[in-house]
C-alpha cells in the first residue's frame, strides 16, 4: 500500500549523525505498520493492533523483499542497500499478516507485532530508535526523554573567518518545528545571541550582527540546526549553548547542550616569491614555488592548491593539490598529464610547496598561484576548515610552435643562468618535429663544442671522457623523461662546469640490419653557463641545556648553516677557565669518526651529522668532571678542479654547561598530617623524593622517645626487594611516582604508644647500580596519645561500724568504662600501707599491712564484672582504720600490650567496736579468822552470766599477801581445762562443781596463809581459727587471818610481821621460800 505523503515525518540529521525518514499510517481495520529504512540498508517493519494496543517488531533484510496480504490485494516494501545514504521509516497499513519471502514466518494472533532484523549490529546502533518505534506502537506518539546535542567543543576557530556550529533535539513531544537559542557564557554572565522564536532575542552586543544576516541559523530539519557566524570576531569566544523551549508538557530530560569556542589569530602565511611573468613555448618545462607556513599554537594540518585562471575559464582551475593528508590529486583535466609524470608536486623542506610542469601546453596559459587552506581535527574527529590564503600569481605565456612539415626544432634550456659551485645543473632539450615518420632522434649535449653526453634513437646512454668518473659516482645524469624531452643533470656543479652548451640532436632511419642512418641535424642556440665559487657564509649556532644530570647523556648541538659544501666537525673540553682546551672527538666529511681524546677512550663518546646539517656531540653517562666549556668547530671542505678535496672556512662556537651531581639535585622530605594522634589511629608518613629519575633505595627508621638508638622499619633496596626490619603486620607501604617527585608513603593503621618517636627516611640514589647520593630526610615526631578515659567510680560510705568477730565487707565499683574491653587493676590500702593488690590477671596479692595473721582473714572478689569486694572475717578492733581503694583502668594497643589509662581512689573509715560484756562473778567479801592450824578454807568463783552459751573461761586466783604489794597468782585453771600453780610445796585443791562455779581449797592453813584471796575469770569466744578473749570479771575479796598462842583477838600488824617474818628460819612458811610473782589486779568491766 503506498504510503501519503501528507503522512510523511522526515527527521534529517547533519553529516555528523544518520539520516532517519518515518511515515506513519492508520488505516480502518484497527492496525498500524511501520517500516524504517536506514543508510545501511536494513529494513524494519512493525505493526500494532489498535484493539488490543499490543506490537511486535520484525526487520526485512536489506535487499530483501517483504510483501504484506490482505483482501484488498498485496503492497510490496523493498529496500535497496546501494546508493542510498538515507533511513526511511514508514507505517504501512495492513489488514493481512507479513509475508517475508527470506525468512520463515511465524504465526500469531491477530494484533501482534513482528520484529525482523538482519543486521544485529545495526540494531545496536540505532536502540534509541527502536525504543522509539516501540513508544509510538504503543501510544501513536514517538517521544521519550528530550536530549539537546551541540557539536562537542572545545572548537577552535580563526578569527575573520566563517564558522557554523551544529545543534539539534530529540526525544521530544509537540510540534516537529522545535525552535532553538543560542546563548553565549561570559565571566558567569549569559549573553542572548540568537533565536529561531524571538527576532529581538540578542542582546545590542550581537542585535545589528543578526539584523545584518552575518549571524543567522539555518534549519537543516525540524529538530536539527546550524549557528552560522560571519566573520568570526575575537569578542565571540566562551561558552555556547543551545537551548530549545519546552514543548513537552512536562519537563522531562535535558534542555540545553553546551561547547566550547576559542578564537584563535590568523597565523597563516602563503606567498609566491618568483618572476611576476614568464613566457614559454609550447614543451618547455614550468616550475613555480610557493612559501606557506602556519605559526598556530594548536595542531592543524595544512593542503596546498596550484590553480590555473585563464580568461577562457569563468572560474579557476585546480591543477594539482596536496592535501591535509599528504596525499597528492590531480585537477580535472589534469590527470593524464599527472598519472605520465608531466605535472607533479613536491614540498620541499618545511615551508615550500613546488609545482612542476614539464612541457606546458597552450591550455596552461593564464594565471597560475597556490592557495592554502589551515585544518584543524575537532574532538568529533572530523576536520574542519578553518583558515586559508592565496598567493599573488604568475602570468604564464605560452607560445605555440610552427614547424615546417618533415622539419624539427631543438629547443635547450639550462635551470638557472648563474650558478655557484655546489648547485645543480639541469639541461633540458626538446625536440619538436611534425610530419617526420618514426621520429627517431639521437640527443647530444655539447660543452664548449665538445660531447658530454649522448642518448641514441634506441635509447642507450653513452658518456664521454672525465665526465664517466662522475656519472658512475651518481654526480650526473642523462635520461629521456619523455617522447620529445631530454634532461642532463649535474647534481653538485663544478666551478669547471661553467661555458656554453648546446644541444645536438640528429634525426636518424633503422636500416633493415637494425642500424641507424643519420638524416638531417638540428643545433639549438648556444646557452652559456656562469658556475662561481661560493662565498663562506658559514654560520653556527650551538644549543644545549645549560645543565644536565651526571649519568644522564650530555648532548651538544651545533647547529650550522648557509653552508656551501661538505662539512667536518672537532669537539673540544676544557674544565675551567684558566684550562686549555683538549680534544673529545671529530668528524671528518666523509663521515668517519676520529681523533678521540685521551680521556674519552674508555667512554661512550659519539658524534653525528644529521641531514639537516646539525651536529650532535653525545657523551655516554656524564660525570660532573665534565662540566665546563665545550668548543665546535665546523669546517667546509670545497672541491678542486682536480676533484681534491679543501678546507675553505672554519667557524667556531663555545658554551658553557654544567654536569650537576645526583647529591646535589636530590631533595628528600619528611611530611605528615597526623604527628598527633591517638591510640588505634593511623599514622601516614610522606617520604618526598625530588631529583632526577634515577633508581632509588629507600630506607625507613625510627627512634624511640628518650633513646639514642635507631631502628630500621623496613628497607627498599634500589632493585625492588623489600627487607622489613619491624613486623610488617604493623605496617603498610605505598609508593607513587609523580611528575617531579616519587612519594614513598609508610602507613601505621593502628598506631601504638610502641609507635611513638622519631621517624626518618633515609635515600640513596643510583645509576646502573651504582651509588651516587644518600640523603637523609629531617626527623619527624610522632606522638602517640591515650584516649581521654571515661572511668568513674562509685562513692564509698564515708563510715562503716561493725562490732569484732563479724565479717566486714567494703564495695569498690565502676560505673562507667572508657571502652567496653577494659580491664582495671584494684588495691586496698589501710592508712599508707598496702593490704592487698589484684593484678590485670585477677592474680591477689598482700601487702605488708596484712601480715601472717590478718592475710588468713581477708579476701577479695570480683562482683558482677566491675564490682571489687574487699572482706574482712572475724573483725577485730585492731581492725578499725581508713581503709582506700584505688582503681586503675587498662586499654590494650593494637600489638597487645596493655597500657594505664587513669587512676582514681576511694575511701572509707571502719569502725569496730567490742560486743557489750554480759560476764559477772559473784561479787561477796568475807572475813575468815582462824586459830586452829589444821583447818582449811576455800575461795570461790561463781559465775553468774555470761556473755554467749560458747564462752570459755579461764579463771586465775589470786593472794594479796601484804599491804603495798601487788596481787600474785597462786593458781590457774585454763580454758582448755589444764591446771597450773606456781606454788611447789603448797597443797591447794581445785574444784568446779559446776560449769559456771570454781573454787580453789587451802588445806592446813598456816600463819603465811594470811591475806586477801579473789579469783579474776577471762571470758573467751571461739573465732574461725583461734579464740579471743573477749572480757574479764573478778570476784569478791575473802580476808583470811590467823591466830597464833598468847595473841587471841589481835590482828594481822601487816608492817611488824613482815620484819619478824624476815628475822625468822622457819622452814614451813612457803611464801618466804617461793616468792610469788606480781600480776596487776583488774577489775571486772
Amino acid at each position: 500500500m503506498p504510503v501519503p505523503e501528507d503522512k510523511k515525518q522526515h527527521a534529517v540529521k547533519d553529516s555528523h549523525r544518520s539520516e532517519l525518514d518515518l511515515s506513519t499510517q492508520t488505516v480502518s481495520g484497527g492496525r498500524t505498520d511501520v517500516e524504517i529504512s536506514n543508510e545501511g540498508g536494513e529494513v524494519l517493519s512493525a505493526v500494532k493492533d489498535e484493539q488490543t494496543n499490543t506490537g511486535e517488531l520484525e526487520p526485512c533484510g536489506g535487499s530483501k523483499s517483504c510483501e504484506k496480504e490482505n483482501t484488498g490485494g498485496t503492497s510490496e516494501i523493498t529496500q535497496d542497500n546501494e546508493g542510498n545514504d538515507e533511513h526511511v521509516l514508514q507505517l504501512v497499513e495492513t489488514d493481512s499478516e507479513p509475508v517475508c519471502e527470506q525468512d520463515e514466518m511465524r504465526e500469531k494472533a491477530k494484533g501482534s507485532i513482528r520484529l525482523r532484523m538482519l543486521d544485529f549490529g545495526w540494531r545496536l546502533c540505532h536502540l534509541s530508535l527502536l525504543m522509539c518505534l516501540t513508544g509510538l506502537l504503543q501510544g501513536d506518539l514517538c517521544y521519550g526523554q528530550r536530549l539537546v546535542q551541540i557539536q562537542e567543543g572545545p572548537l577552535y576557530r580563526v578569527k575573520g573567518y566563517p564558522i557554523s556550529i551544529s545543534c539539534n533535539v530529540t526525544g521530544f513531544k509537540g510540534s516537529s518545528l522545535q525552535d532553538f537559542e543560542f546563548k553565549v557564557k561570559k565571566s558567569n554572565v549569559d549573553i542572548n545571541i540568537i533565536s529561531t522564536k524571538e527576532t529581538d532575542f540578542a542582546f545590542a552586543k550581537y542585535s545589528n550582527r543578526v539584523r545584518e544576516k552575518d549571524i543567522e541559523i539555518e534549519r537543516l530539519s525540524g529538530s536539527s540546526v546550524l549557528l552560522r557566524i560571519k566573520p568570526l570576531l575575537e569578542g565571540d569566544a566562551g561558552d555556547i549553548f543551545c537551548q530549545t523551549p519546552n514543548t513537552d508538557g512536562r519537563f522531562f530530560g535535558s534542555y540545553e547542550a553546551e561547547t566550547k569556542l576559542n578564537v584563535i589569530e590568523d597565523n597563516l602565511k602563503a606567498s609566491y616569491s618568483g618572476s611576476s611573468s614568464q613566457s614559454l613555448s609550447e614543451g618547455d618545462p614550468l616550475q613555480l614555488e610557493c612559501q606557506v607556513s602556519s605559526e598556530t599554537y594548536q595542531h592543524t594540518h595544512l593542503s596546498v592548491s596550484w590553480f590555473l585562471h585563464s580568461e577562457a575559464d569563468e572560474n579557476p582551475r585546480t591543477i594539482i593539490t596536496l592535501d591535509k593528508d599528504l596525499t597528492v590529486k590531480p585537477g580535472a583535466g589534469f590527470e593524464d598529464r599527472y598519472h605520465r609524470g608531466l605535472i607533479s608536486m613536491d614540498k620541499v623542506e618545511d615551508t615550500t610547496f613546488r609545482l612542476k610542469m614539464l612541457q606546458v601546453q597552450q591550455s596552461d596559459q593564464g594565471k597560475i598561484y597556490c592557495k592554502a587552506i589551515e585544518w584543524i581535527q575537532d574532538p568529533d574527529r572530523s576536520w574542519t576548515e578553518i583558515a586559508h590564503k592565496t598567493s599573488t600569481p604568475c602570468n604564464v605565456e605560452v607560445k605555440q610552435i610552427v614547424a615546417e612539415a618533415g622539419s624539427f626544432s631543438v629547443n635547450m634550456k639550462a635551470s638557472k643562468e648563474a650558478l655557484q659551485v655546489g648547485d645543480a645543473l639541469d639541461i633540458h632539450c626538446s625536440v619538436k618535429a611534425q610530419s617526420l615518420p618514426g621520429h627517431l632522434f639521437s640527443v647530444t649535449w655539447l660543452k664548449d663544442q665538445k660531447n658530454v653526453a649522448q642518448i641514441g634513437s634506441s635509447g642507450m646512454l653513452t658518456v664521454f671522457d672525465s665526465y664517466k668518473e662522475r656519472e658512475n659516482a651518481a654526480e650526473m645524469r642523462a635520461v629521456k623523461s619523455s617522447r620529445t624531452d631530454y634532461l642532463l643533470t649535474i647534481r653538485s656543479a663544478r666551478a669547471e662546469d661553467q661555458g656554453q652548451y648546446q644541444c645536438e640532436v640528429w634525426q636518424e632511419d633503422m636500416n633493415d640490419d637494425g642500424t641507424f642512418r643519420k638524416i638531417q641535424k638540428q643545433l639549438s642556440s648556444p646557452e652559456t653557463v656562469s658556475i662561481t665559487a661560493k662565498e663562506s657564509d658559514l654560520t653556527l649556532v650551538m644549543m644545549m641545556e645549560d645543565a644536565v644530570t651526571e649519568g644522564d647523556t650530555l648532548q651538544v648541538i651545533c647547529s650550522v648553516s648557509r653552508s656551501n659544501g661538505p662539512l667536518s666537525v672537532s669537539w673540544q673540553h676544557k674544565k675551567d677557565s684558566g684550562d686549555s682546551f683538549s680534544d673529545v672527538i671529530s668528524l671528518t666529511h666523509e663521515g668517519v669518526m676520529k681523533d678521540i681524546g685521551t680521556k674519552y677512550q674508555s667512554r661512550h663518546v659519539q658524534t653525528l651529522h644529521s641531514p639537516a646539517g646539525n651536529f650532535t656531540l653525545e657523551i655516554g653517562a656524564s660525570a660532573t668532571s665534565d662540566s665546563g666549556e665545550y668548543r665546535c668547530s665546523v669546517s667546509e671542505w670545497t672541491v678542486q678542479s682536480n676533484g681534491e678535496m679543501t678546507k675553505a672556512n672554519t667557524q667556531s662556537q663555545q658554551k658553557a654547561i654544567s654536569v650537576n651531581s645526583v647529591e646535589s639535585l636530590m631533595k628528600v622530605t619528611l611530611i605528615s598530617r597526623t604527628t598527633n594522634v591517638h591510640i588505634n589511629s593511623s599514622v601516614e608518613l610522606l617520604c618526598i623524593v625530588k631529583g632526577p629519575k634515577v633508581s632509588l633505595a629507600v630506607r625507613w627508621m625510627f627512634r624511640p622517645p628518650n633513646s639514642t638508638v635507631q631502628t630500621n622499619i623496613l628497607s627498599i633496596r634500589h632493585t625492588g626487594e623489600i627487607a622489613w626490619g619491624a613486623d610488617q603486620r604493623n605496617y603498610q607501604l605505598s609508593i607513587q611516582a609523580q611528575p617531579s617527585a616519587t612519594h614513598f608513603l609508610l602507613i601505621v593503621p593502628q598506631a601504638s604508644k610502641q609507635h611513638e618517636g622519631q621517624y626518618q627516611c633515609q635515600v640513596d640514589a643510583y645509576q646502573k647500580y651504582v651509588q651516587k647520593a644518600m640523603k637523609n630526610s629531617n626527623p619527624l615526631a610522632v606522638t602517640v596519645q591515650k584516649p581521654v578515659s571515661k572511668m568513674s567510680l562509685s562513692k564509698l560510705k564515708s563510715r562503716l561500724e561493725t562490732t569484732v568477730n563479724t565479717d566486714a565487707k567494703i564495695e569498690c565499683s565502676v560505673l562507667t568504662t572508657t571502652t567496653d574491653t577494659s580491664r582495671f587493676t584494684i588495691t586496698w590500702m589501710i592508712g599508707s600501707q598496702m593490704l592487698l593488690t589484684m593484678d590485670l590477671d585477677a592474680v591477689v596479692k598482700f601487702g605488708p599491712a596484712a601480715g601472717p595473721e590478718k592475710d588468713q582473714r581477708i579476701r577479695m572478689e570480683v562482683r558482677q564484672k566491675q564490682t571489687f569486694q574487699l572482706t574482712l572475717h572475724q573483725v577485730r578492733s585492731s581492725d578499725s582504720g581508713q581503709y582506700h581503694c584505688e582503681v586503675e583502668e587498662w586499654l590494650q594497643d593494637p600489638l597487645g600490650d596493655w597500657y594505664s589509662l587513669k587512676n582514681m581512689s576511694g575511701s572509707t573509715e571502719l569502725v569496730v567496736k567490742e560486743k557489750e560484756s554480759k560476764l559477772y562473778v559473784k561479787k561477796e567479801n568475807r572475813m575468815l579468822n582462824f586459830t586452829n592450824h589444821q583447818a582449811g578454807f576455800t575461795v570461790d568463783c561463781d559465775i553468774e552470766s555470761q556473755s554467749s552459751d560458747k564462752s570459755t573461761f579461764e579463771v586465775t586466783w589470786f593472794k594479796v599477801q601484804e599491804e603495798g604489794h601487788g596481787p600474785v597468782a597462786i593458781y590457774t585453771a585454763r580454758r582448755d581445762g589444764t591446771l597450773h600453780s606456781p606454788i611447789g610445796d603448797k597443797h591447794l585443791v581445785f574444784g568446779r562443781p559446776l560449769a559456771t562455779h570454781y573454787k580453789l581449797t587451802v588445806l592446813q592453813i598456816q600463819p603465811t596463809d594470811v591475806g586477801q584471796y579473789y579469783c579474776q575469770v577471762e571470758e573467751y569466744l571461739p573465732t574461725a581459727d583461734n579464740w579471743r578473749k573477749l572480757v574479764s570479771d573478778t570476784s569478791g575479796e575473802l580476808s583470811v587471818h590467823v591466830h597464833t598462842e598468847g595473841d587471841a583477838e589481835k590482828s594481822i600488824d601487816w608492817k611488824h610481821k613482815r620484819n619478824s617474818d624476815q628475822k625468822k628460819k622457819k622452814a614451813g612458811l612457803w611464801a618466804e621460800n617461793h616468792p610469788l610473782n606480781a600480776v596487776p589486779k583488774t577489775s571486772a568491766r
